[in-house]
């Protein structure tokens, strides 16, 4: 199955989620206001600008197409809801032509460097439930994470990676991704395992799906079990909206609009998640079929309330991750105040 996903990151994904790149989508100029939110305005002929870097995330492609006909119908000010790539998603918020973009957390410290931001993620689309795998034959000799110590392993290349990978086994090991293993950084990871040029591949779903299908190859270990190892989270809440902390302060009708704009498309695709794929992919042109994939990898249709909010575990979690990923070199330096990236709202 021939879908890259990203989890947000995600979704966002994720989520996550994986880059199509080059897929820009039309601005969405609608008339305003969410569906039950809150009923003051926010400024009168004001227009807001979010963004995604990939359209594969259905419950935003179902608000886009909905966008001015039940989302936002009610409201005095506009909102354009766009779908870029992951080469043009950052520095578009960098130069403040997005309000609010979907990214996970991991990417915060660069792009508040990058761009001299002070950032906050205020409502999550997607949690690594299971993440990245490492796949090998079913026949292999490897029975453990330990085992495959200094042995040929595929993966993404790690700079087009989101930083899960290598938080995950700095956490269970305590040691660099890249030293641990005898790295191959590919775009054809899966490829490399079928052929069997390499003793495992570390994988995101729904490149797993194929492998695992057919029977011929397993998973031996999970991000999600390196996390579980590490500090204790199955799930680690990852891609999500992001604005800068004083647009969310100054504009905090719009933020609320927003959110309930996600959480009721949410309810709905946890009601029928097929409706609302239909609805985008037809938005997209993405399959309904692979849109599916996607909600199953993400894990949406069972995400618990509490699991779209972001919590004060989720801050402890992050402050955690945000360690490790200095560790592995992901990030130049953790940040000094992690609570401050977060707004809590549970």
């Amino acid at each position: 199955m021939k879908v890259r996903l990203l989890v947000l990151g995600s979704v966002l994904l994720a989520l996550a989620l994986v880059v199509l790149a080059g897929c820009g989508g039309d601005d969405d100029e609608a008339s305003t206001g969410a569906a039950g939110t809150t009923a003051a305005s926010a400024d009168e002929n004001a227009v807001y600008n979010v963004g995604i870097d990939i359209p594969f995330y259905p419950m935003y492609d179902y608000i886009k197409a909905l966008n001015g006909k039940e989302y936002f119908a009610d409201k005095s000010y506009k909102v354009n809801f766009k779908i870029l790539d992951a080469t043009t998603q950052v520095p578009s918020f960098g130069k403040g032509d997005l309000d609010v973009m979907t990214t996970t957390p991991s990417f915060m410290p660069r792009v508040m460097e990058q761009y001299d931001l002070d950032l906050q993620f205020f409502f999550p689309l997607a949690r690594w439930t299971i993440g990245p795998q490492i796949l090998v034959p079913k026949d292999s000799p490897y029975k453990t994470l330990e085992s495959l110590k200094g042995k040929r392993v595929a993966i993404q290349p790690l700079k087009t990676r989101f930083g899960s990978e290598e938080a995950a086994i700095q956490a269970a090991t305590g040691e660099n991704i890249r030293k641990y293993f005898k790295l191959k950084e590919t775009d054809a990871a899966a490829q490399e395992l079928a052929l069997g040029r390499v003793e495992a591949a570390f994988l995101e779903a729904p490149a797993t799906y194929p492998l695992l299908e057919k029977g011929k190859f397993k998973a031996l270990w999970s991000v999600k079990d390196g996390f579980v190892e590490g500090f204790g989270d199955p799930a680690v809440m990852n891609g999500g909206l992001i604005a800068r902390k004083s647009f969310i302060e100054d504009n905090p009708e719009f933020i609320d609009d927003l959110v309930a704009a996600f959480q009721d498309a949410w309810a709905e695709y946890q009601r029928d998640p097929d409706k609302v794929n239909k609805v985008a992919a037809k938005e997209s042109g993405i399959p309904a079929a692979q849109l599916a994939v996607v909600g199953e990898v993400l894990n949406l249709t069972k995400m618990t309330e509490e699991q779209k909010q972001v919590t004060q575990n989720d801050v402890e979690t992050w402050e955690k991750m945000f360690g490790y990923l200095e560790e592995s070199g992901f990030i130049e330096e953790a940040p000094e105040d992690v609570s401050a990236l977060f707004k809590v709202t549970e």
